[in-house]
């Protein structure tokens, strides 16, 4: 219960820290119940009014320790302490043998050295700053030094005995260095020690947490993976299963046709017809999965790229797209960034032919390229003059294999988007899109920029 009450204040402490504390608490107490018992045993032999008021000042500076220790003042509670140790000696030694003369007087040197002597040991075990080791060393040695002259003092008129007094000063003095020496030497190595342990903890703490955060991701990413395979079983049983009927159903009429004696030939060409647009629409589709699917395990191999390069192979690559639907592709400038050079053309590739499929038919398609600084990170964007996207959509749009569209009016499979999105979560940065219907686009998202920026490119406009 006594223990808990001064201990209660450091609950929030660290578990080291309240280790430490609670060793200190029982210095205190040691301290305490050992001047305790000195004052009963002086008491018991009346050694005089000097040593009580010695002994009961210590024990309110013991008192007054364990308040500042409740206050959570532990530096003040250790000074406090030995500062009325420090009284006592100086009252039951220097000031005694200043007004009495005692029959071994001689030796009373080596009794203010052994309670200087252990005084300092609980400077040494109660404080871990060398400065007052040295403070508190220098203090006891000034006072072994005051004793000794009123000690040689008193023994001046017997022949010989001050010269003895100051040969002993010099030999208990030299003790107490060689002592406060090796105390100040394996307190270091203690320190030396403590601090390793502190760098292994912390080194533990930080592997244990790079281990918590590996084990977070490794969870997240195979939710994500069961996601994918969810993706991907509903894909099987819905989206693949629609070519797949497509053909099932003209195979069957063509099998029927041909059992017919009068083939009609014609019908006959439209049905293949349809097979082949069933097929090329499955073919697609495996496609597109194929390549949202190597998003997820592909090995990121940063480095910078010139983003100038990455543009240009894009247009080169969708030149007879821009060529048959006459569009106009500007780039207002170009930055430097750190990232996979073919998933970032496949990102901008993407984001172009959108551009140029959804088309308003009622203009010419215009599709600028432009970017811009921000806070480390560089922010392209792809804008277009086309249908534009319903703010409802505006979410919907980059997950795989929805489609806002009806297959008739615009091909395709729907993870044009979300690759996109899945290319700019790699490289770590986000996209989003601005449109207004009727109206067009703007997609937006953020890559990491290069240490050295690249020039801006000149604005181009693709001739016909």
């Amino acid at each position: 219960m006594f223990k808990r009450f001064f201990l209660s204040g450091f609950d929030d402490a660290t578990y080291f820290e309240r280790q430490k504390i609670g060793y200190l608490f029982y210095i205190i107490l040691s301290a305490l119940s050992f001047v305790i018992f000195i004052f009963f045993g002086q008491l018991y032999f009346v050694d005089g009014l000097i040593y009580l008021l010695a002994d009961s000042l210590a024990i309110s500076g013991m008192l007054a320790s364990l308040v500042f220790f409740k206050l959570k003042k532990i530096e003040i509670s250790g000074h406090v302490m030995v500062c009325s140790i420090l009284a006592m000696i100086l009252l039951e030694g220097v000031v005694r043998d200043f007004y009495f003369t005692d029959p071994a007087i001689r030796y009373r040197l080596y009794i203010t050295m052994v309670s200087c002597l252990g005084a300092y040991f609980l400077v040494v075990s109660f404080f871990r700053e060398k400065k007052f080791l040295y403070y508190y060393g220098a203090a006891f040695e000034v006072m072994l030094f005051i004793h000794a002259l009123i000690i040689a003092h008193q023994l001046k008129g017997v022949d010989g005995m001050a010269l003895m007094v100051w040969q002993h000063f010099v030999t208990v003095s030299a003790g107490m260095m060689i002592i406060a020496a090796i105390t100040t030497w394996l307190l270091s190595y203690m320190e030396a020690l403590f601090q390793q342990n502190q760098e292994y903890a912390a080194r533990f703490r930080l592997q244990n947490e790079e281990l918590e955060k590996m084990v977070q991701q490794r969870t997240h990413a195979l939710r994500t993976s069961n996601q994918h395979l969810s993706e991907f079983a509903y894909i099987v049983s819905h989206d693949l299963k629609e070519p797949l009927r497509t053909i099932s159903g003209f195979v069957t009429l063509i099998n029927r046709e041909m059992d017919n004696n009068d083939v009609d030939a014609e019908a006959l060409e439209e049905y293949i017809t349809y097979v082949k647009k069933g097929t090329r629409q499955m073919e697609h589709l495996i496609n597109d999965i194929l390549a949202y699917s190597k998003l997820n395990v592909i090995e990121q191999k940063l480095e910078e790229v010139d983003m100038h390069v990455v543009i240009t192979e894009v247009k080169s690559t969708l030149a007879k797209a821009i060529y048959e639907s006459d569009a106009q592709v500007y780039t207002s400038g170009s930055m430097g960034v750190v990232g996979e050079k073919q998933l970032l053309v496949q990102l901008f590739q993407n984001l172009v032919s959108n551009a140029i499929k959804y088309r308003h038919h009622g203009r010419m398609p215009q599709i600028t390229i432009g970017c811009a600084h921000q806070d480390g990170m560089v922010r392209y964007f792809v804008k277009d003059n086309g249908i534009g996207i319903p703010d409802k959509h505006f979410d919907t749009v980059f997950k795989a294999f929805k489609r806002l569209h009806s297959k008739i009016n615009y091909d395709g499979t729907g993870v044009g988007l979300a690759i996109c999105k899945k290319i700019v979560d790699i490289h770590g940065g986000e996209i989003w899109v601005e449109s207004e219907e009727g109206e067009g686009s703007i997609f937006w998202f953020t890559l990491p920029v290069a240490q050295q920026e690249l020039p801006a490119m000149e604005p181009v406009v693709h001739a016909a």
